[in-house]
């Protein structure tokens, strides 16, 4: 009994020696994670292969591991190493998989692609000088899944949602390479935008003391408002449930996942929260969620006022007219890569990925407001020059634009 008592004490210790398995201070931002079971995944697979390429090192791991795609392919993450102090942590989007719909990324490819946000040669790109950590969508489920689910009931699962493994490894290796950055840049576009709203939480865990600015491009966190099923559904699907705090039934209960976001600015007075999204986005509400234009529209005006009504100096948003998606990108290879033979599409998606438009950096502006310019004023703590840019959404569309 005695031995026992004393290799616990042991085990404890070293957990408070690990950054990675530390107990924050109670009342913390950094604790949330800690407490929902947040941080399980962090530091528990080790890369079996390392690459370099093009001034990138890649890791790959063994599925058996833990981090893995959803169809079984190893699961790789990219790092990006420069002389300044600043780090991205970019989230690339991919789709998302449930038993009803599936559109979905199944490969990590290795390296870093050269879209607008992760460019270095782009001028338009506030980032370009950034330490960067690129974290591939593959697993269908927004970064946040960790369940296994055999869809025809022959014993072996088909859908591996493993995106909180995903980003807990990548996380790992940005520890290590970048433990002690000037601040900490969390961006993601699509289903990454959508994975931001629970990384956010572990990426606080991971960095506690610094700076967060997260940036959501086109998954702001609207879903389904005339029916909170949708949004349970997903929860149970992905094995996400357990990370809705026990004191925030807002976070999810009036259909929406907009209420992650509140619960964040809440507790952490050191965060800021950029959105971006377009009034018609096409793809999050025409072909995901399958809203009437009307719906989509008023969802993402009502919840996204709430959350700038609630930290209007650190909840601001660039929204403008037309059905675009995304701006971060700047090119659909962006989001469903550059190997379309891992992109699986249900035949109803194929005529309507025909009207995939995309905005960009160079590109995405409200009058004389370009996005360039307000998120550089973002990163230089210009709160005069990061105001809201809304642009007026003009007529509805419809079935014909």
């Amino acid at each position: 009994m005695l031995r026992f008592l004393v290799l616990a004490l042991l085990v404890a210790c070293a957990a408070d020696d690990d950054p990675l398995r530390a107990r924050p201070p109670a009342d913390s931002p950094a604790r949330i994670a800690f407490d929902l079971g947040l941080t399980e995944h962090l530091g528990r697979a080790e890369p079996v292969e390392t690459t370099e390429r093009n001034g990138a090192t890649t890791y790959t791991f063994d599925p058996a591991d833990g981090p893995v795609c959803m169809r079984g392919a190893p699961f790789r993450t990219s790092l990006r190493d420069e002389p300044g102090e600043d780090l991205l942590i970019f989230l690339q989007g991919g789709g998302a998989c449930w038993s009803e719909f599936c559109l979905a990324v199944t490969t990590a490819p290795a390296g870093i692609p050269d879209v607008n946000v992760l460019d270095q040669t782009l001028p338009e790109n506030p980032f370009a000088d950034f330490d960067v950590v690129y974290v591939p969508y593959c697993d269908g489920s927004l970064f946040a899944g960790s369940n296994d689910l055999d869809d025809d009931g022959d014993g072996v699962p088909e859908r591996l949602h493993h995106g909180l493994e995903n980003v807990s490894a990548a996380l790992t290796m940005a520890h290590r390479h970048f433990p002690t950055p000037r601040r900490v840049v969390l961006a993601g576009s699509s289903g990454g935008g959508f994975g931001t709203i629970l990384a956010s939480f572990l990426v606080r865990y991971v960095y506690p003391d610094v700076p967060l600015l997260v940036i959501n491009d086109a998954g702001i966190g609207v879903a389904r408002g005339n029916d909170p099923s949708f949004v349970d559904g997903l929860l149970d699907e992905f094995n996400a449930r357990r990370f809705v705090p026990a004191d925030c039934p807002e976070c999810v209960g009036n259909g929406h996942i907009t209420g992650f976001v509140r619960y964040f600015l809440d507790r952490d007075p050191n965060v800021r929260v950029a959105a971006i999204s377009a009034w018609d986005d096409f793809v999050m509400g025409d072909l995901f969620l399958k809203l009437e234009p009307a719906e989509f529209r008023d969802a993402l005006r009502t919840q996204s006022d709430a959350l700038h009504d609630a930290h209007p100096d650190r909840y601001r948003r660039f929204f403008f007219a037309g059905r675009a998606h995304t701006a971060l990108l700047g090119d659909p290879t962006g989001i469903v890569g550059r190997d379309l033979g891992s992109v699986e599409l249900p035949p109803e998606a194929l005529e309507s990925l025909a009207e995939l438009s995309l905005e960009s950096l160079p590109t995405a502006h409200v009058g004389d407001a370009r996005l360039e310019t307000w998120l550089r004023a973002l990163l230089a703590d210009d709160l005069s020059g990061w105001t809201e840019v809304l642009e007026d959404p003009g007529p509805l569309p419809t079935s014909e634009d």
